[in-house]
């Protein structure tokens, strides 16, 4: 679960759902892969690469420690590696090319730890990621860098969405995101430098430099749990009954005209 403290209320988005988002995005970047025969997988990677989360994110867990609802920064270890190997599985019976970019994903995010639990999912993933490639013929992790950048620029892209409140100025921004998305060079319309964002409005968003060549639009369902109702009858039950909200987001483009 995506977790923004708005302080009389949590808006949460269910992390499928800020996958959805990404990958509306990441069919914006078919002109970075002109002739790469995987490009429609690497789209399925990105709708895909939170699956794991379906289930986990279907009731909100209360984390005492924060007081507050767990997020995907904190949700506890182990029912979250168990939940992405689960969520992996799911992703390889649909698309064997989108599950290694997503395991590469996962795999990444426990690398170098130390802890039994996550060098075991290291290695599993690690393994996964070997016998696919040698499935599709993909001699090494070096063909896949730059979708795999891909992916993890539709994921902040879709972060720095769900994370600020709409329209806010650079101050207000989540700060790992306030200067850029940081390894995308690949997708600099000249071909260097990295992407930022800003918000113009609450609910347009301008690229810098831009590479969407049309504007478009996408949204994000979310819910927006009073703290009141959660303190009164518990937090599982406020997510239920509260209801969810649509956001639309505008992705201006550099032709200033909107896609067909």
């Amino acid at each position: 679960m995506i977790v923004r403290d708005t302080g009389d209320a949590w808006v949460l988005t269910a992390q499928h759902e800020h996958a959805r988002l990404s990958g509306d995005a990441a069919r914006r970047f078919r002109p970075f892969f002109e002739g790469d025969p995987h490009f429609e997988d690497l789209v399925t990677a990105v709708y895909q690469h939170d699956l794991g989360w379906v289930r986990l994110d279907e009731t909100p867990v209360w984390n005492d420690r924060a007081s507050a609802p767990y997020s995907f920064i904190d949700y506890p270890l182990l029912p979250k590696l168990t939940h992405y190997r689960l969520g992996l599985d799911q992703v390889e019976e649909l698309n064997p090319y989108a599950a290694l970019l997503c395991s590469m994903h996962y795999a990444a995010f426990v690398e170098g730890s130390t802890d039994e639990e996550s060098s075991a999912f290291h290695r599993y993933e690690t393994g996964r990621q070997e016998r696919i490639r040698k499935e599709l013929g993909i001699p090494g992790a070096k063909e896949l860098q730059k979708p795999f950048s891909l992916l993890k620029l539709c994921d902040r892209i879709s972060l720095y969405v769900t994370l600020n409140e709409p329209g806010a100025g650079k101050e207000q921004e989540y700060p790992p995101y306030r200067t850029g998305f940081g390894q995308s060079e690949s997708f600099h319309p000249d071909g260097s430098g990295i992407l930022a964002a800003r918000w113009i409005s609450k609910s347009e968003i301008e690229m810098a430099p831009n590479p969407f060549e049309h504007t478009f639009r996408t949204s994000v369902r979310q819910k927006r749990v009073p703290k009141a109702l959660a303190g009164e009858i518990g937090l599982a039950e406020a997510y239920r009954r509260t209801e969810e909200t649509e956001q639309e987001v505008v992705f201006h483009g550099r032709t200033g005209e909107e896609e067909a």
